[in-house]
């Protein structure tokens, strides 16, 4: 099983705890695999090059098209600490794959716990442990499934159309009151 990370390698973006989770993970699952894309915004390019070595994960650093990572994962992971919402999650279950994310505003509202994903305390390691550990002992069919209903959220709920439904409605409002 792989698991992508995609955003900037810092603290708020919970990369210390991926960082924790993804070392007890591969003692306990050594076939899972953790891949991480994104900029080194603060100093942890010793210790992503000491696990990398490890072979607890492998960053990839920046890339400019991350589909064939997506193409090649089976969940994606963001225990980030808050967002707004968060395009790489709705661009990630977009594509049919499941999502493994902090419950904090912008994340835990681009899946359904259960049903396109798996949701954790932020600044946990221990939690996001606990959700990686769910979604690995899914069955294949429970995966596959979840990365359905991922799909069918983000039509039913964040297509570009509605987007632009509810920012025409607001503007729509505030010309008439000028």
């Amino acid at each position: 099983i792989k698991f992508l990370f995609i955003g900037s390698i810092m603290k708020d973006k919970g990369i210390n705890e991926l960082l924790d989770a993804a070392t007890q993970i591969k003692a306990k699952y050594p076939n899972v695999h953790f891949d991480l894309i994104g900029d080194c915004e603060e100093d942890y390019t010793e210790r992503l090059k000491e696990l990398q070595e490890r072979g607890i994960i492998k960053y990839h650093g920046r890339q400019n098209d991350v589909h064939s990572f997506i193409k090649e994962s089976h969940a994606t992971i963001l225990p980030s600490y808050h967002e707004g919402t968060a395009n790489v999650l709705l661009e990630y279950a977009s594509t049919g794959r499941p999502v493994l994310a902090s419950r904090v505003p912008g994340c835990q509202d681009t899946f359904d716990e259960g049903v396109s994903g798996f949701g954790f305390e932020a600044k946990n390691a221990d939690s996001l442990v606990e959700a990686i550990i769910k979604f690995i002992e899914l069955p294949c069919e429970k995966k596959k499934a979840m990365g359905i209903a991922g799909r069918r959220k983000m039509e039913r709920e964040y297509d570009r159309r509605i987007v632009i439904d509810a920012y025409m409605e607001e503007i729509s409002k505030i010309v008439k009151c000028s």
